[in-house]
């Protein structure tokens, strides 16, 4: 039985070698503990019900998984389980389809300090936004608050609410951040409030 402290994370991951390494990485870290592996949709979701999970980490490329999707099934069968996504990708269309998706936490590969504080902070939680992350949906709402219309045209559909004055600048202060000291964890709330991208009627 595991130690009720410790982290359960479920890693879904396709690639043979980013699987052996990121076992290896987290093996390293001090209180968390990696609770199984999957590699396709239907076993994540099958090892979700049988065993006890925290975090699971997410590879937005891994072949034959659709991340986006499975993110959202995990969310409405499991809602207690964060989900934090790996991504080497820079595309805004990627970033805001997982946080349309309900995805708790958004890291750029590579960023092993920022991975370790992310599971932590998604186990406590709050959301983590990597200062990659933070950089592409502030150029994006950047963009969009230059438009003259009431709504602002996005990748994935409409925002009606533009962010106010002091979330740019929160936006403002991840993107230039190392995450010392937590900079990167970010209030639920606010990232409810990205999440509201739907296509128009």
């Amino acid at each position: 039985m595991s130690n009720s402290t410790t982290i359960q994370v479920l890693s879904i991951v396709s690639n043979d070698d980013c699987r052996l390494n990121l076992r290896g990485f987290l093996a390293g870290i001090a209180g968390v503990s990696l609770a199984d592996e999957a590699t396709h949709p239907s076993e994540a979701l099958q090892k979700l019900k049988n065993k006890h999970v925290d975090v699971v980490l997410l590879d937005l490329a891994a072949q034959d998984v659709d991340a986006i999707e499975l993110t959202r099934q995990i969310r409405q069968s499991h809602p207690s389980v964060r989900v934090l996504i790996t991504t080497a990708s820079n595309k805004t269309e990627d970033i805001f389809a997982a946080l349309d998706a309900g995805a708790d936490g958004y890291g750029l590969k590579g960023n092993h300090k920022g991975l370790e504080m992310a599971i932590r902070s998604l186990k406590l939680g709050t959301v983590w936004l990597d200062p990659g992350i933070a950089q592409q949906v502030l150029e994006v709402m950047v963009t969009a608050s230059s438009s003259s219309s009431k709504k602002r045209t996005l990748p994935t559909g409409l925002l009606s609410i533009p962010l106010l004055p002091d979330e740019k600048e929160l936006l403002h202060a991840v993107a230039s951040s190392s995450c010392v000291d937590g900079v990167c964890i970010v209030d639920p709330a606010f990232v409810r409030k990205l999440r509201r991208f739907a296509p128009s009627d």
